[in-house]
């Protein structure tokens, strides 16, 4: 099936990131290969917050996988990983992670949406997706029947991603203040803009042209019980993955966080766990 406008633009742009992150300080591709104790910040902060779990011994599906760098770091603890990405380009730089580091992995091009039909008769003790992920898609409900399609009765499904509530805030250049100026719920439709940088600060991308989706974090928890899920919990951080705003101060380990004084002004990621009845 042909890709939408929206996911067509979408996937020149991610082609176009996946040798600038491949170099970028942020995902520390030279480190992973390196070192094989090395795992990416993100999966280290799941570990900290001790949200996903022991993943040793269980298959485990990474949804939008981009180059592999959380999906081999989930390998190196234990899981037995397969990472899905729409980008021939992300899957390629995945399987060169794989072999250079010494790590296993099963990484399939597909869409999405499309997943189930590339990956048939297939289910996982775990899906996992993780951040920056969800914005890139159209239909939260839609995303959330992958999700239950792809769990064994008695799977966990786990999420790590930017809080919607920062997607819908930009700062004012005049005085600083935070402006709601991006919508936040789902029906707003994809939201085209131009950027020519990625998030890693680092080389310019040929596609700028882009379209992210809004999903309020109600309608995220409400497309997974409506696709037959059980909640185990929905956490709130006052971390962020990278700098999203420009007041956003270093917290360690790779993270961000709002002004000394600011902490509780808004929630910068969410989690959620849940899990397929048996």
């Amino acid at each position: 099936m042909p890709l939408d406008k929206y996911r067509a633009a979408n996937l020149e742009n991610w082609n176009d990131r996946v040798p600038i992150h491949w170099e970028s300080d942020g995902y520390n591709i030279r480190q992973f290969i390196d070192d094989p104790e090395h795992i990416s910040d993100v999966v280290q902060f799941d570990l900290d917050h001790e949200e996903l779990g022991d993943v040793a011994g269980k298959s485990l599906l990474h949804l939008q996988c981009h180059i592999g760098h959380d999906t081999l770091s989930w390998a190196r603890l234990g899981a037995n990983v397969t990472g899905v990405d729409f980008s021939e380009a992300a899957i390629l730089a995945c399987n060169r992670l794989s072999a250079e580091s010494g790590t296993p992995g099963e990484f399939v091009v597909a869409d999405l949406y499309e997943s189930p039909t590339v990956l048939p008769d297939r289910q996982f003790d775990i899906v996992y997706t993780g951040i920056g992920a969800i914005c890139w898609l159209q239909d939260i409900k839609g995303w959330a029947k992958v999700v239950a399609h792809f769990l064994k009765p008695g799977g966990t499904f786990y999420i790590l991603e930017i809080h919607p509530m920062v997607g819908s805030l930009s700062v004012d250049d005049h005085n600083g203040q935070l402006v709601l100026d991006w919508p936040y719920f789902e029906s707003a439709g994809p939201q085209g803009y131009d950027e020519r940088q990625s998030y890693t600060g680092t080389g310019e991308v040929a596609h700028t042209r882009q379209y992210n989706t809004p999903h309020g974090l109600g309608e995220t928890i409400d497309a997974l019980i409506q696709a037959g899920l059980i909640l185990d919990f929905v956490h709130e951080h006052q971390l962020a993955p990278n700098k999203i705003l420009p007041m956003h101060q270093p917290a360690g380990k790779g993270f961000w966080k709002m002004p000394d004084g600011r902490e509780n002004d808004l929630p910068l990621m969410h989690s959620i766990k849940a899990h397929k009845p048996e």
